[in-house]
């Protein structure tokens, strides 16, 4: 470029480097559309990766800025700088800024001829020369350039007198001018303020862009980068058109352009960018914060921490719960060491589910205290409602529902703190749910609702294994039933409650059928939903008898032999007692969860009494769990019996070998029968041990 090029020529070059680019044909750049704009600005970009140190460059930007603004502002109100109030940020160490190529775009903006056409044509070009920086880098060194010269001037305004250099200077850039134009000069600073804030909304975004934050976490981050590009147009023209009226300054512009269309422009995309920002700021506090109550819940060591996290916001120092036993509100440290079962829910259609945890809530009081190493007093129930906005009609239903319960509720009447941790994490679908929390805070189980619903109490202490535990402990009965009688695999699908029954007893099983059939038809029954069916075994082909009662005794003999118990063989000798009792056994069963084995005089005594305990099928968690209450009890009327177990053609190697007891002969006996008797404690006539139980050999060689 020769020294003799004048500045018009010497732009009119550098706008030729991006002649090329295809142009929106309207020359006046506010009259364009945004769509127009992006078109002819991405197609300068190129994406490579590479980083430049545009942080450091901002950082002395921005300090060039703020004073000088500070300045001019100060100049119109003619109150003098105050320096003091601003902060200026220190760049990293060493670094060293672009001189040359921020004096050339400098230059470049300087020496723009007039109209918007050519400051599009030197916008075009800088951005051909920023092509592999990324958006906010192409911002941040045009506003550089700009600052250079706008830095310089406002520096020179406050040159002391002493300073004869300074003064010199001061004289060959008019500075003496600024106190001719001060309304101008106002408004000038307007449009260099929104340039700045303009600048620092497009870098805060580009630097969340780059943390990696999902589009769905963070969805207005990915709505404000595809406006970036644009953004980035208007600050490096606004830049340029600033360039162009630093003359403005000393009252000696032609006002070529409408600076007030441009400080309106701008200040419509500042508005943008920071309502994008607002919202990105929000939502990766939301994010960061439910990242936070996550670390908690995967890694907790107490369970008044989980808590905290799954209600509580940040800000609650003492957080309360309502005790609906006292009807007070506690501290949630009633927590601390124990065992929860949080009940989540919505607030419509849950009553099934209050029943259902008034049961358990009532097990939990009861004897036996401790089962399977685990203490029910150590035992806690929470319930948190998942409300999305709380009404009036919601608050009165709210505590409604809470005078049913005894147990612990979490009373709030906000956004729930941790709704993304119960949703995602618990995977609460606004169907209840029951996760079971152990006292460190680590879920036990997810879902404890159905296992629940399907054994009640029995499922103590509702872990994932119990429920298995329950459900396999009765296979043995219908693997042996099925059989016999295929026909079983189709009655007891669903949760139809089934009575299987048998006995010797001609006249109780007649009176135990029409008793079940009375309860089946009766309208408490049909309130609750429920389905009776019954199946007395036998009575249509008496030959299936036999062979189930052998399947179970060999299965038996089996399970006895084994050096580890089978945790099933209680239930297979409760069954065999059962056999030798009279009138009968009976089996209840919702489905091909076994709820209650017990003698058919006891349970015929239950049926029969319905009148009395019928209201309990919808008090409580349904009619098995009403049926086997009012069992328990009814069987204390009847006297204490001796269990009595008869089994014939038992092999041989079930007990240990019994010698003959003639020296002649020493051979081994053959075990005929064995009959085990329990008495329950009551003393025996024989010669049996004082011991509560004793067994009869029959023995021949």
């Amino acid at each position: 470029m020769s020294s003799s090029m004048q500045p018009a020529s010497l732009a009119t070059a550098l706008a030729s480097n991006v002649s090329n680019y295809k142009q929106p044909k309207t020359s006046h750049p506010l009259t364009w559309t945004d769509d127009k704009i992006l078109e002819a600005v991405y197609i300068t970009h190129v994406h490579t990766g590479e980083r430049f140190d545009v942080e450091s460059l901002f950082i002395l930007t921005s300090n060039i800025l703020k004073r000088s603004t500070a300045v001019a502002d100060s100049v119109v109100s003619k109150t003098g700088a105050p320096v003091g109030l601003i902060e200026d940020k220190v760049p990293l160490p060493g670094y060293e800024p672009p001189f040359r190529k921020l004096k050339h775009i400098s230059s470049q903006m300087m020496t723009t001829l007039p109209g918007e056409h050519h400051a599009h044509l030197t916008t075009m070009s800088i951005l051909d020369q920023l092509k592999t920086h990324t958006w906010d880098g192409k911002a941040i060194f045009a506003l550089a350039a700009f600052s250079l010269e706008y830095g310089n001037f406002w520096h020179l305004v406050q040159t002391p007198s002493g300073d004869t250099l300074g003064r010199s200077l001061a004289i060959m850039n008019k500075v003496q001018g600024v106190e001719k134009n001060r309304q101008a000069i106002a408004d000038y600073n307007s449009l260099v303020k929104n340039l700045l804030y303009a600048v620092e909304c497009i870098t805060e975004l580009e630097k969340l862009s780059t943390k990696g934050y999902d589009s769905k976490d963070v969805p207005a981050l990915p709505e404000a980068m595809q406006e970036i590009p644009v953004a980035v147009y208007w600050a490096i023209i606004t830049a340029i058109i600033c360039a162009n009226h630093l003359d403005l300054l000393v009252g000696e512009s032609d006002d070529r352009y409408e600076l007030s269309s441009y400080d309106v422009k701008l200040a419509s995309i500042v508005s943008k960018l920071k309502a994008h920002l607002t919202r990105s700021r929000r939502h990766i506090g939301e994010l960061e914060d439910y990242w936070r109550r996550k670390r908690v819940l995967q890694t907790p060591t107490e369970i008044v921490e989980v808590i905290k996290v799954l209600i509580f916001h940040n800000e609650i120092q003492d957080p309360l719960v309502y005790d609906g036993l006292n009807r007070q509100m506690v501290s949630i440290e009633v927590f601390r060491k124990k065992n929860v079962l949080v009940f989540i829910s919505g607030l419509d259609s849950i009553r099934d589910e209050i029943r259902l945890l008034q049961s358990i809530y009532t097990g939990l009081q009861e004897d036996p205290r401790e089962l399977k190493g685990c203490k029910k007093e150590d035992f806690k129930i929470l319930w948190i409602p998942v409300v999305d906005e709380w009404t009036l009609l919601h608050k009165a239903e709210f505590d409604n529902l809470k005078l049913d319960m005894p147990w612990y509720v979490a009373e709030y009447f906000y956004p729930l703190a941790g709704i993304r941790l119960i949703r995602e994490d618990l995977n609460y679908k606004n169907k209840p749910i029951l996760p079971v929390l152990n006292s460190q805070g680590r879920i036990v189980n997810y879902n404890a609702m159905h296992m629940i619903f399907v054994w009640g109490i029995d499922a103590f202490p509702f872990r994932p294994d119990d429920d298995e535990d329950l459900t396999q402990k009765w296979n043995w009965f219908w693997a042996e039933m099925k059989k016999v009688y295929p026909k079983l695999q189709e009655i007891i699908k669903g949760d139809t409650f089934i009575f299987i029954y048998g006995g010797t007893d001609p006249k109780w099983a007649n009176d135990f059928s029409l008793a079940i059939e009375k309860i089946r038809r009766h309208e408490i029954i049909r309130k609750a939903d429920a389905v009776i069916e019954q199946y007395h075994f036998g009575k249509e082909d008496k030959r299936i008898v036999p062979r189930f009662w052998i399947g179970i005794e060999s299965l038996f003999a089996n399970m006895i032999q084994k050096k580890h118990k089978d945790p099933t063989i209680d239930e297979i000798k409760s069954l065999l007692c059962l056999k030798q009792d009279q009138p009968g056994w009976v089996l209840l069963s919702k489905g091909p969860n076994v709820k209650l084995l017990g003698r058919g005089d006891q349970m015929l005594a239950t049926a029969i009494d319905f009148e009395i305990w019928k209201e309990k099928v919808l008090e409580k968690a349904g009619f098995d769990v009403a049926f086997k209450e009012y069992y328990d009890r009814k069987r204390r009327d009847f006297p204490v019996a001796c269990a009595h177990m008869q089994l014939a053609n038992y092999p041989a190697d079930i007990l240990d070998p019994i010698y003959c007891p003639d020296s002649d002969c020493r051979r081994s006996m053959e075990i005929a029968s064995v009959s085990y008797k329990c008495c329950h404690g009551h003393t025996h006539q024989s010669d049996a041990p004082a011991e509560s139980g004793f067994v009869q050999i029959e023995k021949r060689t």
